[in-house]
């Protein structure tokens, strides 16, 4: 029993982890950016550029970076974007999308970057995340610029496309795939925006099984969940992602059920669902109304998030929305 709890709990201290990594609990700070000479990259861009990242901290650039280091799987997935894949040297353990990321050297996991493993590939820029405090005072000690990239919402991945666009030389790039993103996105909302609030399905967005998880609305899930037409059970939650008993969901009587279908090394069905104890009063399961989805889309603050909102929109509204176009690789 000891060991079998041990377990659970190391289990969803890395659930919490993937969250925090792929949703980045904090803010972000505004971003200013100065040339201070004149020399035009190829995206427009002039070096030295000096920034400011989401943690505050200012960031130089002496020239357009031509090694790149990316310490999450969301920032790796703007640089192959960007078509920035053959600059990028080195990635953390989780970086597999798109396929050809997953050939990249790696540099370690969320919470723990390899620091000797980063400096050795001499990177001239290294995009981290604010779980990586560590590593990132301990890569400027050595001279290597560092910049945080951590957005909360979907406005803030797009400006953050755009901000890595223009530290790379990649501007023009990245306005260009800001504004396909964000002509999807405002495809959706010209839909949304005609339902009535009331009329909008109750949605249970489920983190974790066991024990059962969901999201607050101040999360990426929760702000993707109301883009997309619905409204999620835990509307009042007060923790980004709140333990939620059976009896609560129960009450609730969700009528969208949704589900990543892999929980870390765990995958989870549609069947394993609808077959819980108790559970077959809910509007969600008495409709057939489970799904599961790519949890990955949803949890990388990368330019797969429009795809997320799509196929949310379509689960949540399929009267409304047409299949979401196939992800290019």
């Amino acid at each position: 029993m000891y060991l079998r709890r041990r377990r659970k709990l190391r289990v969803v201290s890395a659930v919490i982890i993937v969250l925090a990594l792929g949703f980045f609990l904090f803010g972000c700070a505004d971003r200013k950016a100065t040339q201070v000479r004149n020399s035009p990259a190829a995206g427009g861009e002039e070096y030295p550029l000096t920034v400011a990242d989401d943690m505050g901290r200012t960031v130089t650039l002496e020239s357009r970076p031509e090694r790149l280091v990316s310490l999450s799987p969301g920032n790796t997935e703007i640089l192959f974007a960007l078509g920035l894949g053959d600059k990028v040297v080195g990635v953390d353990d989780y970086s597999d999308y798109p396929p050809k990321a997953a050939e990249v050297p790696k540099v370690g996991g969320f919470s723990n970057p390899n620091v000797e493993k980063i400096v050795a590939l001499q990177p001239d820029l290294v995009l981290a995340t604010n779980m990586h405090e560590q590593a990132v005072r301990r890569l400027e000690e050595v001279g290597i610029p560092v910049a945080v990239v951590s957005p909360k919402t979907v406005e803030g991945v797009l400006e953050s496309i755009e901000w890595i666009g223009k530290m790379t030389g990649a501007g023009e790039g990245a306005a260009r795939l800001v504004a396909d993103l964000r002509g999807r996105m405002q495809k959706v909302e010209a839909v949304v925006k005609e339902i009535p609030r009331e009329k909008r399905p109750w949605v249970y967005y489920e983190v974790y099984s066991d024990p059962l998880m969901t999201a607050g609305p101040q999360t990426l899930i929760g702000q993707l969940i109301e883009l997309a037409g619905g409204r999620n059970i835990a509307y009042d939650a007060q923790a980004d992602y709140p333990e939620f008993s059976v009896e609560a969901i129960i009450e609730r009587n969700p009528e969208v059920i949704i589900f990543p279908q892999w929980h870390g090394s765990e995958s989870l069905t549609v069947e394993q669902v609808k077959s819980r104890n108790g559970w077959q009063q809910v509007r969600a399961i008495k409709n057939n109304r489970v799904f599961g989805v790519d949890a990955n889309i949803i949890s990388r603050p990368g330019p797969r998030i429009v795809e997320a909102l799509e196929v949310l929109a379509k689960i949540i509204h399929p009267e409304l929305f047409e299949e979401p176009a196939e992800p290019s690789s």
